[in-house]
């Protein structure tokens, strides 16, 4: 197979040398953008007078042909298979080229490296895929809108440091994870922004001395000014950097969403039930129905971290301009973007085949020192200072508790050994309802708030 380099070489490369080194099994999916690249190169060419027109106008048809041949291709059969002795994206479509067109596609590399070749085709590849994952974030953003819909005014025990804490509504929960959501979103589009400056015409890092026109090919590819410093050009990977991190903050609202539906399929919450078509069973034990889906989110967030982590450490200390060990940000790139857009999709599916249990709110009739914040704010509310009301309540909570009783079950003269401010009106307190309804600040789980939020989310995702 033919390479882009080797002039001065008089020896061919070790067999085991090419395994470790040549690329195409991993950049192969760089193909697409690379086509698009060299299309707009071409027309540059041409249109500085390096080429002819003429035939800057075969080369733009040949590489559109082949980007045709490969898109028609299966796309799960990695390139690597069919061109095992291709060293990178650039050789193959260097090869394929002259197969079309001959000599002449030994013009399309003027001016210009696989070291600014390959920055350029990356950024083009991610401002392409971007967008489609915001796409599938805002698929799972509606999903939990729905979801959370349908859990209309039931109510949950919220909860710190994973004890009972405050009754709120199960819409307010996952409506919690909606907001998350939106500001990776949010991150996204600002990565997306950074992405506009275009690399090519940096050359391997100095520049090039022919009269090549950047600007034209900027316009040709959507991006918005050219690189200001040649060398800065060819080392960045900072917007790769950008989108792992991204990645990486979303995998940790993806883990920890996950980690609630696990807790809630559970035998000791039982808030929701699982589809059978998004949940597997135990080998061993015939009665499991497993939250897998949940389970693989939460432990998939750890290789994100990891690809995070690898292209930090790849770059720590690299000096400028180009260096090989680049060539390392592509497989964790890639691999962060496939199992993203595959775990968004799976998760749209899966909560929405879930459902809430019918009888939720059970579990208030089993502890109800969770309204011992709404018993402190009623002494409050009544002239207590709120120290004293907490010391006061916290008190009563020691009192039924030693006795093994729950706070409904005190009488009213023992509600009033604590305080004389204590009435009648202290057992309607004591209710998952009463407890949300309680609530006035902006943003709170009282149901209006709750409805507020969800009529908002709504809007929004209507484009109104």
């Amino acid at each position: 197979m033919k390479k882009l380099w080797g002039g001065r070489f008089n020896k061919e490369l070790d067999s085991t040398v090419k395994c470790f080194s040549y690329s195409l099994w991993v950049d192969g999916e760089l193909l697409p953008a690379e086509i698009r690249v060299n299309q707009a190169h071409a027309k540059m060419l041409a249109r500085v007078g390096l080429i002819t027109q003429a035939e800057g106008r075969r080369l733009v048809t040949a590489l559109g042909q082949i980007g045709k041949k490969f898109s028609a291709k299966d796309p799960h059969q990695n390139l690597w298979t069919s061109y095992k002795g291709v060293e990178d994206v650039h050789t193959l479509v260097q090869q394929e080229l002259e197969k079309k067109v001959g000599p002449l596609a030994k013009k399309i590399h003027t001016g210009r490296s696989r070291n600014d070749l390959v920055v350029t085709s990356t950024l083009v590849y991610l401002r392409d895929k971007l967008p489609l994952l915001n796409q599938k974030i805002e698929r799972v953003q509606k999903t939990l809108v729905g979801f959370a819909e349908k859990a209309g005014l039931q109510v949950i025990p919220g909860l710190t440091h994973l004890k009972r804490a405050q009754p709120v509504l199960a819409a307010h929960h996952v409506l919690a994870y909606v907001g998350m959501l939106d500001r990776d979103r949010a991150r996204l589009e600002d990565a997306l922004g950074r992405m506009n400056v275009l690399p090519l015409g940096a050359g391997a890092l100095a520049g090039s001395g022919l009269p090549i026109d950047p600007k034209f090919v900027a316009r040709e590819l959507g991006f918005s000014a050219v690189t200001q410093n040649s060398m800065d050009a060819v080392s960045d990977r900072d917007f790769v950097v950008e989108t792992l991190s991204v990645l990486a903050i979303l995998w940790m609202h993806l883990s920890r969403l996950a980690e609630d539906f696990v807790l809630w399929s559970s035998e000791a919450f039982g808030f929701i039930s699982l589809d059978d078509s998004v949940a597997t069973g135990s080998s061993l034990m015939p009665q499991k129905k497993n939250p897998d889906v949940f389970e693989l989110i939460r432990g998939r967030a750890g290789v994100i971290y990891g690809n995070l982590l690898t292209v930090l450490t790849v770059l720590k200390g690299l000096p400028l301009s180009y260096n090989r060990d680049l060539q390392e940000d592509k497989p964790a790139l890639f691999n962060s973007l496939h199992k993203t857009a595959l775990a968004l999709e799976t998760l749209s599916i899966t909560i929405a085949r879930t459902e809430w249990r019918r009888g939720v709110e059970n579990w208030s009739s089993e502890e109800d020192f969770i309204y011992a914040t709404d018993l402190l704010e009623y002494l409050v509310e009544k002239g207590t200072a709120f120290r004293e009301a907490h010391e006061t309540v916290g008190r009563l909570v020691r009192h039924a508790d030693d006795q093994s009783r729950m706070l409904r079950d005190l009488s009213l003269n023992e509600f009033q050994r604590f305080s004389s401010q204590f009435k009648d009106d202290v057992y309607e307190i004591l209710d998952p309802k009463t407890s949300v309804r309680r609530k006035v600040t902006p943003g709170s789980t009282n149901p209006r708030e709750v409805k507020k939020c969800l009529q908002s989310w709504k809007k929004k995702f209507r484009g109104v």
